[in-house]
C-alpha cells in the first residue's frame, strides 16, 4: 500500500528571521535544491535544445562554424603580417585554434545562466519550482556546447597530426573548471540581468573585449604594463594550462591554476547565496 500523500511531500518552513543568520543552513539547502532539481534541469535542457535547433537547417553546425571562422581570420591576418604576432611555442594555427575553442566554451558558460533564467521566469513566477534548476540547466547547456567544440578539436588533432596521450585527458578537469567559473560569473549577473536588459548586452561587449585581453591569439606579453592584463586575468592560467595539456601533454605552472580553483570555489558559494536571496525579490518585481 503506497504511503499517504501528505507523508511523501516535503514540509516547507517559513520564518521572518533573516536567512543570513544561518549561512551554513542556507548553503546546505542550496545544494539540496540542486539535487532535487536535477531531473527538472535535464528536462529544461532538452526543451531548449529542441527549440534552438527545431527550425534550423544546419542545426549544431552553427556551434562549430564560429571558432573555425575566427581561427581562419587570425591565421590569415598573421600570415599577411597585418598583425605583428611574435613566435608561439607551438605552431600558430594550433595555438589560435585551441585558444579560440576554449574561449568559446568559457564565454558560452557566462551567457547561459541569464538565458536559462529568462526562459524559466514565466514558470518560476507562477509556481514554486526549485530556484537552482536554471543554473543546472545552464551547466548542461555549456557541457553540450563543449561536446560540440570537442568535435572541432578532434578534427584539429587529425589535421595537424597531434599526438594523444593520457596527459591530454588532464585538460578535461581544467576545462570543467572554466565552465564552472563562467557559470559563477553568470549567476552573479542574473539578478541584475533579469531586471535590466542592458546587463545582457553589456555581457556580450565585455566578452568581446576580454577576448583580446586573454592570450588566445597571441602569446602572453612579458613587458610591463601589458603583462598585468594577463597576470590578473583569472581565465589566463586555465586557458593556457588546458591548451598546453591538449597540445603538448604538459602544463608549465600548476600553482596559478590551483589558486584560481580556490577562488572559483569561494566566489561560487557566495554567488549561490546571493542568488538564493535575490531571486524571490526579482521574481516579485517581475511578476508585479
Amino acid at each position: 500500500m503506497p504511503p499517504p500523500l501528505e507523508n511523501s511531500l516535503k514540509v516547507a518552513h517559513y520564518s521572518a528571521e533573516a536567512r543570513l543568520r544561518h549561512p551554513w543552513q542556507m548553503i546546505v539547502s542550496i545544494f539540496e535544491g540542486m539535487l532535487d532539481s536535477r531531473d527538472l534541469a535535464w528536462q529544461l535542457f532538452l526543451r531548449d535544445i529542441r527549440q534552438r535547433y527545431r527550425q534550423s537547417v544546419l542545426g549544431v553546425v552553427w556551434v562549430i562554424v564560429p571558432p573555425i571562422v575566427t581561427t581562419l581570420i587570425f591565421i590569415v591576418l598573421n600570415e599577411r603580417k597585418i598583425l605583428n604576432i611574435t613566435q608561439t611555442d607551438i605552431p600558430y594555427p594550433i595555438y589560435v585554434m585551441f585558444g579560440t575553442l576554449l574561449w568559446q566554451v568559457f564565454a558560452e558558460s557566462v551567457i547561459n545562466p541569464l538565458k536559462q533564467f529568462e526562459a524559466c521566469t514565466p514558470i518560476m513566477i507562477k509556481i514554486n519550482m526549485p530556484r537552482e534548476a536554471p543554473i543546472l540547466s545552464s551547466i548542461w547547456q555549456s557541457l553540450f556546447f563543449f561536446a560540440m567544440q570537442a568535435v572541432v578539436a578532434c578534427g584539429a588533432f587529425i589535421y595537424f597530426d597531434l599526438d594523444l596521450s593520457w596527459a591530454t585527458l588532464l585538460a578535461l578537469p581544467i576545462i570543467l573548471l572554466m565552465i564552472i567559473m563562467g557559470t559563477v560569473i553568470g549567476v552573479l549577473l542574473v539578478p541584475l540581468g533579469a531586471l535590466y536588459k542592458d546587463v545582457g548586452e553589456t555581457i556580450g561587449y565585455f566578452l568581446r573585449i576580454a577576448f583580446f585581453l586573454t592570450p588566445i591569439v597571441y602569446p602572453p606579453p612579458t613587458s610591463w604594463p601589458y603583462s598585468l592584463l594577463v597576470q590578473y586575468n583569472p581565465v589566463t592560467p586555465l586557458l593556457m594550462g588546458a591548451r598546453d595539456l591538449l597540445t603538448k601533454g604538459a602544463v608549465a605552472e600548476i600553482m596559478p591554476i590551483l589558486m584560481v580553483s580556490g577562488g572559483v570555489f569561494i566566489v561560487g558559494v557566495i554567488a549561490l547565496i546571493l542568488f538564493r536571496i535575490a531571486i524571490p525579490i526579482v521574481l516579485e518585481r517581475m511578476g508585479a
